[in-house]
Formats: structure tokens, sequence, C-alpha cells
């Protein structure tokens, strides 16, 4: 066969994301900020060029869901193939079964689906791969523990015969969690890794788009031209968040005094897919978040019994959310503290907190704007590894107030509607809101108001 030498037609932008993928230092490329920036040309280019040039390694090509990863990120190959004229015995074969992608000199790319499964809850079905590289379409759609433990994987083929070092790509459009924190930020403030760069590409860089498109970011609704067009990272979709994202970020951060007494709130597993989730706290501090997956009423009721003994735990100081399967837990625990969230509200009128009681519908709304004062004032502090972090801050994100009942009585959504948005319910967020009943129960107790405790005008939530 006669020699093929491809000769990339690369933009600037381009150019620069190829030379961090090629070079011997750098080991993970983030590459993204709009829409239309060349993302599948970038990733196309360099997976061709390498799989043709080492024989028998292994890439991982890799998106949240499978048949998006077959109906978009592959068709940008089919599209290479047919503008850069790819000889026919260059091109790949690709085995539906396995879902690998196989070149003639016998290196592979392996199709991944990284949705996380209730029955993998920590990603072990990638635990035994042995792979070179990778590259991760939309990694914001991705949980940021799935990439943590694929990255153990590559340098695994062919990397010491070949004095290759692993390289990660990851493409994306702006997001609020991880690749904001790990690319992103670092970038701004200049603080990014030696072995961790961030190309952020828009439309506009990309010489060879159509102008048309170009024309219907610029006619598009605000949300979509900050996000697509101008690359904004801090751009928020809806006024009717509860949360804003430097609340939230903060609370990883904050440095708050704390106090030996002892605290315990369960959010327990409704439904199969849902998860138990144990949030240990010391006064407002969380300093250990648990979770589990399909445990019956009993085990969790004993893992609570053995974490009251060792943090010595007063009964009265662990509360068990009572809805659905949850009261069973709660009557194993005599003495605990059942959370309903349909419940009436605390009342307390003190002028002095400025804690507007009469305006929420439920218990659940009460604690989650109570949850809010706290965080607004950096009062509040969660201390956990990444992949509990991501949960925590991608559901607080997509905490929503709902249209008001017809006595104007503002309402947090159900957990189904959070549901339909991130394929998961709030788990983590509900375990933490839940830390805030005692504070309100304080409030009407004492009809005074407590130093943390400030004013808050929720009248724009009412309209």
């Amino acid at each position: 066969m006669q020699e093929f030498k491809l000769e990339f037609k690369a933009s600037e932008k381009q150019a620069m994301a190829m030379q961090y993928l090629m070079d011997n230092v750098t080991r993970e490329v983030g590459y993204g900020w709009g829409a239309w920036w060349g993302k599948s040309y970038i990733w196309v280019a360099w997976l061709w060029m390498m799989v043709n040039k080492y024989p028998w390694v292994r890439y991982f090509m890799w998106r949240r869901e499978l048949s998006n990863l077959m109906k978009t990120t592959l068709n940008s190959y089919y599209k290479f193939w047919e503008d850069y004229q790819i000889p026919l015995e260059l091109m790949w074969k690709l085995d539906k079964k396995y879902n690998i992608i196989k070149f003639p000199n016998k290196s592979e790319i392996l199709l991944l689906d990284c949705a996380q499964q209730p029955s993998d809850p920590l990603y072990t079905r990638f635990g035994s791969l042995e792979l070179t590289w990778g590259f991760i379409d939309e990694s914001n759609e991705v949980d940021l523990q799935a990439i943590t433990i694929l990255k153990t994987r590559i340098s695994r083929q062919k990397n010491r015969e070949y004095g290759i070092i692993p390289k990660l790509l990851e493409t994306f459009n702006p997001d609020q969690w991880h690749v904001k924190e790990r690319f992103w930020i670092p970038y701004k403030e200049k603080k990014i890794s030696e072995i961790r760069q961030f190309i952020p590409a828009l439309a506009t860089d990309n010489k060879y788009i159509d102008p048309e498109y170009i024309v219907q970011l610029q006619n598009s609704d605000e949300i979509t031209r900050q996000r697509l067009l101008y690359g904004n990272f801090d751009w928020s979709d809806d006024e009717g968040k509860v949360f804003r994202y430097d609340e939230i970020y903060d609370l990883f951060r904050n440095n708050i005094e704390s106090d030996p007494t002892a605290y315990l709130t369960c959010d327990v597993a409704r439904l199969w897919d849902d998860k138990t989730v144990i949030a240990l706290w010391k006064w407002l501090k969380c300093f250990k978040i648990i979770t589990y997956a399909q445990n019956t009423t009993t085990e969790v009721a004993q893992r609570i019994k053995e974490l009251e003994t060792e943090f010595e735990i007063r009964r009265a100081n662990i509360l068990i959310d009572s809805d659905w399967v949850g009261g069973g837990v709660a009557d194993m625990l005599r003495g605990c503290v059942n959370f309903v969230n349909s419940a009436t509200p605390f009342k307390n009128n003190s002028e002095k907190t400025g804690f507007v009681i009469k305006n929420f519908g439920n218990m659940k709304t009460q604690c989650y704007f109570k949850l809010k004062e706290l965080m607004e004032k950096r009062l509040i502090r969660i201390e956990n590894e990444w992949s509990t972090k991501e949960n925590l801050m991608r559901e607080l994100e997509n905490i929503y107030v709902k249209n008001t009942d017809k006595e104007g009585k503002i309402m947090i959504e159900s957990k189904e509607l959070l549901r339909k948005r991130i394929n998961r319910s709030s788990d983590f967020a509900d375990a933490i809101m839940m830390r805030m009943r005692w504070v309100v129960r304080d409030l009407e107790a004492t009809n005074s108001s407590l130093e943390w405790v400030f004013e808050v005008d929720y009248s724009w939530f009412l309209y």
C-alpha cells in the first residue's frame, strides 16, 4: 500500500491542543469553552494518528451515554475520513457486539458508557482495563469519580515499550462543576499545573466554521449566548435556583468554629437507584458523609447504631428522613428525631431574625432556606472527598423553588422534578438540609436571634 501522510488543517487553538497532546510533559488536556470550536477534529486526528503509528495500543473513547457516543461523537470520525480521504486500508472496523473499533495493526479504541449504574456505584467494571490513552467527550456531564477511575487505567498498554506517557483529552462546554474547578479556575488564576493544560476555544476561533452558525448563536437566548458563544463559566440559567455557585463552592472552604456536640442526619433511599446518605456533624461542620446502595432498613438502622456509639451521638441528635421507608429505620431507633418533608414549619415571629416563617409551605422548604442563610454567611462547612463533593454540588445547584401555592407560600420542588434534570435524587443535598431542623427548632424555642442568623429578603421568590 502506498504510504499515506496526513496533513491536518488546524486552527491556532487546535494546533495548541495538538502540541500538548504530542509532548512529553502534559498528561491531561482540557479543550473547550463555547460551541463549534473544532473539538471533533482534535480527538479524531489525535486518535487516528496515534493508533496508526503504534501497533497494539488501546484507547478508550467515552461519553455519559453510549447511544449518544455512537450517534454524535463517532459520526465525527466518518466526516474526518471523508474530508481527508483516508485510504480504506487505514480505516477501522467497528465490532458492534463488543463496541470496539479495531485497526489493521491490532490497535483498538474501546467505546465506553460511563453512566453510573446502581449495581456499580464505584465504577468497578472499569477496574481491570489496560489502556494507553483516553478521550472523554462532554466530560462536564460525567461524574468525576468515573474519570478518576479511568485515569488509573491508562499507562498500562504499551506505554513503557514505546516510551510514551499516558494522555487524557477532555472536551466540554462551560459547566459549573468539576471541569470549572479542575480547568477553568486554575487557568483564570494562572495556577494551572504543568501536567494539566486548558485551551479555551470559542466558535469565533474556528476559521473553518460556517458563519451562519455564529449568527444563530448571536440570535439565541441570553444563556445560550453566554455559554456557547462567549464561553462564560459563571452563567446562571434561572433565578428560581435557591443556591448560587459561589455559596456552594465555598461550602468546602469555609473556616468555621466547631463544637464537640455530634449530630447525625440520614436520608434513606426510597427507590433502588437512590442512595442512603448519612451525614455526620460536629455542630455545623459536616466531617463525614457515608453512602449505601440497596440496604435494608434493618441494615441502615444497625449501621446508625454503630456510628452512634463510635462518635458518641445522643439519640436525640440523630435525625431520620421518615418519609417512605425511612419511617421503618426511625422505628428501630427509639428516641431519634423524625424528619417529615411535608410537616408544618416551625414558627418564630421574632423581628430580629427576619425569618418569615409564614411564607414557607413545609418543613423541607424552611430548612433549605435556613441552609441558604448559613451558606450566604459562610457559617457551614462540608469536609469530604471529590466524588461526594461533586454529587452534593450538582444537587444543590439544581434545587429550585416551584410555583407558589394559592396561599402564596414558597415550596421547594419535588425530588421527582429534580430527578428528571440530573437523573438521580437529591440524596446528598437532603441529608445536609436536614441538619437545619435543629436550627429552626431552636429559633422557635428561644424566640430570639442567634448570632449567625441574619435578615434575608425572600420576597422575590413570591412572584
